[in-house]
């Protein structure tokens, strides 16, 4: 199936913006790992998935009847982040970035999966409740290594200073079943994506994969509501809530 790859990348440079501003830790130069996310913006963050704003878009969740039940929220948080769009043009750029923070939740014996990130003054807010609990897989199966994903291809990684180790077998499909070094990876991504960030002629024109970005997303968002229950809290959480609306709607085959 044909992916908005260029949305993603345009959404990304808003969260960056945005959202990322109390999250942008410098990096020095040619690290692949990003800085990892503070304790103590994490427990900020799991407080934030056990706000009252939190359980009501868990009670909302679903949508019916039979999606009724209990509800509970993990007391464990998990940095997520993506591919991050400066490596693709510029190798010695970190690798991913900070995308936002999952909490596992459960709701009538139901997997959930809440997304918080800290808006513009730094305040931790949920944005997305989201079914099945795929950062939690993936943050244990990383064992350690930083977790970030390539949502263009549904793909999952475990990252160190040298290697990108897949996770999921959309990512075995992307880079092979071994690890590869992450200059590799960047070679990859670059081919991949250098004529699709923001600024290129491919970006401009509104085009990934032969369709109208906008429109596909338009359609995503009228197909996805019973997942997707993101929640406004400025322009950084819109662009969050494009970017999940896009994920969701992907097959993740993990």
């Amino acid at each position: 199936m044909r992916r908005p790859k260029n949305i993603l990348f345009r959404c990304a440079a808003v969260l960056a913006a945005g959202l990322g501003l109390g999250l942008a830790f410098a990096a020095p130069a040619g690290a692949a790992v990003p800085q990892p996310v503070a304790p103590g913006e994490l427990s900020k963050a799991t407080n934030a998935a056990h706000s009252p704003a939190a359980l009501g878009l868990l009670g909302k969740a679903g949508g019916t009847a039979k999606a009724a039940g209990a509800v509970s929220v993990a007391a464990d948080t998990h940095p997520i982040y993506a591919l991050n769009p400066a490596f693709v043009r510029d190798a010695s750029a970190p690798v991913a970035a900070f995308w936002y923070a999952a909490t596992t939740a459960s709701k009538g014996g139901s997997a959930m999966t809440v997304f918080t990130t800290p808006d513009a003054g730094g305040n931790w807010q949920p944005v997305n409740v989201a079914s099945g609990n795929t950062e939690a897989r993936m943050t244990t199966a990383a064992k350690g290594a930083l977790v970030f994903t390539e949502p263009q291809v549904g793909a999952w990684y475990a990252l160190t200073a040298t290697q990108v180790r897949p996770l999921n077998p959309s990512a075995v499909k992307s880079i092979g079943a071994k690890p590869i070094s992450v200059t590799a990876y960047q070679e990859l991504v670059s081919h991949r994506y250098s004529d699709k960030l923001p600024g290129t002629t491919y970006n401009d024109q509104g085009l990934a994969g032969g369709y109208d970005t906008a429109a596909a997303a338009a359609s995503t968002a009228a197909t996805s509501r019973n997942n997707i229950i993101p929640i406004t809290a400025g322009a950084g959480a819109v662009a969050l809530a494009l970017l999940l609306i896009v994920r969701r709607k992907m097959s993740y085959n993990d």
